[in-house]
């Protein structure tokens, strides 16, 4: 792992620093300890950073899948990462994970928001660039980071 990118998340996401943070370089993604529930059930969050974004995949282990439980996205402002956006499945509405398609929903997620900052700023952006800026932003926290 990073030193630089490990003293940022240890600062920035103090609650996931420590022995309950593990990197997979395979996925290249962060793995939060995961939990076993009374049904046997595992559930853990898989978490991809860049310098502007973390995206959260809250993810849980059946007997015969894994599911994509929600994703929310945070966005850094300087001091700490904040809650830009949040989607969750359960119930009827639950999803095999695959990792296409929980990309496409975080960058659905991110030109949602931005959408919205822009229309409260009186800003009119086409959404084809939304959708592609939101798409390279997404990407971004998919790119190892080796320095």
């Amino acid at each position: 792992m990073n030193t630089s990118l490990a003293l940022v998340a240890a600062k920035a996401l103090p609650a996931l620093s420590g022995s309950s943070l593990t990197y997979n370089p395979e996925k290249n993604v962060y793995l939060t300890l995961g939990y076993t529930s009374a049904a046997g059930n595992t559930y853990y969050k898989a978490i991809r950073l860049s310098d502007r974004l973390a995206v959260y995949y809250h993810i849980g282990e059946g007997y015969a899948h894994t599911f994509l439980n929600g994703i929310t996205l945070f966005a850094w402002n300087g001091q700490k990462a904040n809650i830009i956006a949040q989607k969750f499945w359960g119930g009827c509405n639950w999803r095999c994970f695959n990792e296409r398609t929980a990309k496409e929903e975080s960058i659905i997620m991110l030109k949602d928001f931005l959408a919205g900052q822009a229309k409260a700023m009186g800003s009119v952006i086409a959404d084809s660039q939304l959708l592609a800026f939101s798409r390279n932003m997404i990407e971004e926290t998919q790119q190892k980071l080796l320095r």
